[in-house]
């Protein structure tokens, strides 16, 4: 998770996006075992390849709402392989305007050991969400949507592309496999491949029997 993640829809409120990398079943903090993510927002666990899991995400939420209150991730190196040691073996400096309650939960959050980490015991987010930074937050509220955000966008219609950075609405439409070429018979990998859904599901079902 990192702020470009990190959408705001229609009616004002966020939309996490970009689940392609996303483990399931995940219960512990030690199973998944890839190496991914964005090098500034990656959890000490992660780099050190030693299995991750759910505590890489409260991580992710402290570096989050630690650029949000100071405009510059918790750690930033243009060398990864510095950044990558600080990230491992440094504390994360706050600036003196940061609130105590803003700092009380950052502490938590950039804990090095994932089992001691906020959000990682038996009462999970709800330790996150407990904290004295978030006492003014009515949660049900926020989910049902009863809460009028601070800003809504003005759209034209459905395909209104106003707040997206024209670098990325000019760019041209490519083709994901052969950079905007057309594949011809020979090179296209597809040819005489078919897969039919219910002949799929009979022959699994043949298999169990």
């Amino acid at each position: 998770m990192k702020p470009e993640n990190v959408l705001i829809n229609r009616d004002g409120y966020i939309k996490i996006t970009d689940f392609g990398l996303s483990k399931e079943n995940i219960s512990d903090n030690s199973s998944a075992k890839s190496f991914c993510g964005t090098p500034e927002y990656l959890a000490p666990e992660v780099i050190e390849g030693k299995g991750h899991g759910q505590a890489v995400d409260w991580w992710s939420l402290g570096s989050i709402l630690y650029e949000m209150l100071t405009g510059m991730p918790p750690f930033f190196a243009k060398d990864r392989e510095k950044l990558f040691h600080s990230i491992k073996t440094e504390q994360v400096k706050f600036q003196k305007f940061l609130s105590k309650e803003a700092v009380d939960l950052l502490t938590k959050l950039f804990i090095k050991d994932p089992e001691k980490r906020l959000g990682s015991g038996p009462n999970g987010v709800n330790d996150i969400k407990s904290q004295p930074f978030f006492a003014s937050i009515n949660w049900d509220s926020i989910l049902e949507k009863k809460i009028k955000p601070p800003f809504t966008p003005k759209l034209r219609s459905e395909t209104d592309t106003r707040y997206i950075d024209p670098e990325f609405t000019s760019c041209p439409a490519m083709d994901s496999y052969h950079a905007g070429e057309s594949l011809n018979d020979n090179e296209n990998p597809f040819i005489g491949f078919s897969y039919d859904a219910n002949k799929e599901g009979e022959k699994q079902q043949e298999n169990q029997i």
